[in-house]
């Protein structure tokens, strides 16, 4: 029988799954690379361990996996347990500061196109986590959802932000990566490895550290970017409305 969902709980740990169903598939892994031929479920929930997993959780997103058929990937509300306040959402570029929390910006709670899924949770589908091949090894922070997305989208996949679907963790505050200065290096070499070089001086310019990302393994990087971009998908018509 093909389950209804597979989970995967972004944890080097081994975490007891939070429901026992034969439907629901759950593996623990840092990487989703390392359990990715074990999926057999259309659709894929990364989650990170102090999101809650429940059955109305399960059951909003499988109303919008049916709803919405040209989707290739979801990205919830995320709301603190206690609160019910919004945390996060999907990712939209930002080239001044770098990304822009959805909601903050969608203000009728409207389904949209985004540049990225949260790092907290978010739900794939499992052909396009198998296309993807993998976080990036050389991203340590969470920018690497960043370039998972970016990387999605020059697939042509359909990232949407579904404001509907809400899920809860304990986290009580989300960092802001543009004050870390390992996720603002990192972030140069995403935009340098999925965006256009003009575009990447426009992030460089607000954020000097980032041009580490282009003297620093500049090579690497070149190849990186050569090997995700010579068969995109990713047009100036989708950048424009996963942007802010």
């Amino acid at each position: 029988m093909q389950k209804q969902f597979d989970i995967i709980v972004l944890s080097k740990e081994e975490l007891r799954p939070q429901i026992e169903d034969r439907a629901l598939g759950w593996f623990n892994a840092e990487n989703f690379s390392d359990v990715v031929h074990d999926l057999d479920a259309e659709w894929t929930i990364l989650a990170k361990p102090s999101v809650r997993i429940t059955r109305p959780f399960l059951n909003a997103v499988a109303d919008a996996c049916v709803d919405f058929p040209y989707a290739d990937a979801f990205a919830p509300r995320i709301l603190n347990a206690d609160s019910h306040e919004v945390l996060s959402s999907g990712f939209l570029i930002d080239l001044k500061k770098g990304m822009e929390e959805e909601f903050r910006t969608n203000e009728n709670a409207e389904i949209r196109p985004i540049a990225s899924l949260s790092p907290e949770c978010g739900i794939y589908s499992t052909r396009l986590l198998q296309a993807l091949h993998g976080f990036d090894p050389d991203i340590f922070t969470d920018m690497r959802f960043l370039d998972l997305g970016l990387r999605a989208l020059h697939l042509g996949a359909n990232l949407f932000a579904t404001p509907r679907i809400h899920v809860e963790t304990i986290t009580r505050q989300m960092a802001n990566p543009i004050k870390d200065a390992d996720c603002v290096k990192e972030l140069g070499r995403v935009f340098y490895k999925n965006l256009d070089i003009i575009r990447y001086f426009q992030f460089a310019f607000h954020h000097p550290t980032a041009f580490n990302a282009l003297f620093k393994n500049r090579k690497e990087l070149n190849a990186k970017s050569l090997q995700v971009t010579e068969l995109s998908k990713f047009t100036e018509e989708t950048f424009h409305k996963v942007s802010t």
